[in-house]
């Protein structure tokens, strides 16, 4: 009996830098934020078309329009390009999972609610959007004062997260 051999898949990794979006139906892309300090990295996913979103979150709100270069710099500009933008490849909204990691306090000696907390009003702010824009929050890895990368698999869905000097790990649903 002969039995034929698929060629490994080739896996394509989609860096997200600040202030940048990257949506995808394709099974063999992963996206990344990378080093995500007072930064917040959202990852949507709809498991049933399989369309996943990453945006990396630099500031908390802007009244400006959104820009051109980084579109979703603003949390209050990001949820609503990724709704839009996973809805252009068949995703829909009662369907997406959210997750969100950074938010760290990475300057030790910024008082906690100060102005210059950034981490923490990015956290304040995309919580904000995504209760205004009505999707849930399944998980989250934030705050602390160590920086971190966030994971998101399109073919599962699957979202890891590594803090500086711990392992990855996998980014569980919080509400099953």
């Amino acid at each position: 009996m002969i039995t034929q051999q698929q060629a490994p898949r080739k896996e394509t990794l989609l860096v997200v830098g600040l202030g940048e979006i990257q949506v995808s139906n394709d099974p063999d892309v992963t996206l990344a934020c990378l080093g995500l300090g007072s930064c917040i990295g959202i990852c949507a996913y709809d498991p049933v078309a399989r369309v996943g979103a990453m945006a990396h979150v630099v500031l908390p709100v802007c009244d400006d329009p959104p820009g051109v270069k980084a579109p979703a710099k603003y949390a209050n500009h990001a949820i609503p390009l990724i709704i839009s933008e996973m809805e252009k490849l068949g995703a829909i909204r009662r369907r997406m999972m959210v997750k969100i990691a950074g938010g760290a306090k990475i300057i030790s000696t910024i008082k906690a609610g100060s102005i210059l907390d950034v981490g923490e009003r990015n956290i304040e702010a995309v919580k904000k959007e995504l209760s205004a824009h009505h999707l849930l929050l399944d998980a989250e890895d934030v705050r602390g004062s160590l920086g971190r990368s966030l994971w998101l698999n399109i073919e599962t869905g699957v979202t890891r997260v590594k803090q500086a000097a711990s392992e990855i790990r996998v980014l569980e649903n919080q509400h099953g």
